[in-house]
């Protein structure tokens, strides 16, 4: 049987998802017969280019989009498009509402999170500044007081012989 998937791809922590159709068998990022579109959640909003046509002969041929896909198909609008299609609406003008549809959708397009530079992680600069942190002694002046002042007992600690 023949599914429509997101397959991954982009590097890490940074996830963008080819649309594909693959056999059901086959593994997330392994074979497939057809690349059918592009997904990349990480910019706001969301980059979304997809052959719809092809989408239509593959789902009219009985392929199955998988959940991931089928949310993407919801908010590209294409299932509203392909109900329409199978009534007997002509492709060619589903193919312009969508064409317009992704214009109007893309206006205005940011990447959400900026790629990390080569090499470098927050998670090293902060572990860094804390054992940096660590390992510095403390102010001088706070030093000097503390050795210069034994703590005395307070009044409420004292035990009382009662």
């Amino acid at each position: 049987m023949v599914r429509i998937r997101l397959r991954r791809v982009g590097g890490k922590k940074q996830a963008s998802f080819r649309v594909v159709a693959a056999d059901k068998e086959s593994p997330r990022n392994g074979r497939f017969i057809e690349i059918l579109g592009f997904y990349n959640p990480r910019t706001e909003p969301a980059t979304i280019n997809l052959k719809e046509d092809r989408i239509y002969h593959w789902i009219s041929n009985g392929a199955q989009p998988s959940d991931s896909a089928m949310q993407v198909f919801k908010v590209a609008g294409l299932l509203d498009r392909f109900e329409r299609f199978k009534s007997g609406e002509k492709v060619e003008t589903l193919l312009a509402e969508a064409e317009t549809a992704t214009k109007t959708r893309s206006a205005g397009r940011q990447t959400e999170h900026a790629a990390p530079a080569a090499g470098t992680s927050t998670r090293k600069k902060v572990a860094k500044s804390e054992t940096a942190a660590k390992a510095a002694p403390a102010k001088p002046a706070e030093a000097a007081e503390a050795a210069a002042e034994p703590e005395a007992p307070k009044a409420e600690e004292t035990p009382s012989a009662e």
